[in-house]
């Protein structure tokens, strides 16, 4: 059995995005906790650089998962083409469904299964 899959186009990406968890980039309460701690003496500011590694490792996990992230390496008149290109496919493929569905064989399947209603478009 062959599972030949067609190759992704150009401007598709290969990979599915990844979810990201919500608290990916949640690291502010945390160096807020840190600062406060600073700032009431509860903490020797020599003591930061220690205390501060599970930001620090926050702050690196957040990295590495915006750098898998798919086409995170294309610029923005890359991005601002690939929207186009894809709103004009959009507009095409709307326009084929609305050609189809006015033709003649269509609407007569319509009315044979009782329906009776012209098909309608969403534009």
């Amino acid at each position: 059995m062959s599972t030949d899959a067609p190759a992704p186009a150009a401007s598709e990406s290969p990979v599915a995005p990844t979810s990201l968890p919500a608290n990916a980039f949640d690291f502010l309460p945390d160096l807020h906790a840190l600062l406060q701690r600073v700032f009431n003496d509860e903490l020797d500011p020599k003591d930061v650089a220690h205390e501060s590694s599970q930001i620090r490792l926050k702050l690196e996990r957040a990295r590495v998962m915006v750098a898998e992230l798919p086409d995170v390496d294309k610029s923005l008149d890359e991005q601002k083409k690939e929207i186009k290109e894809l709103e004009e496919k959009i507009e095409r493929q709307k326009s084929i469904m609305r050609a189809v569905s006015q033709m003649d064989v269509v609407t007569e399947i319509v009315k044979r299964r009782g329906q009776g209603e012209k098909m309608e478009i969403v534009s």
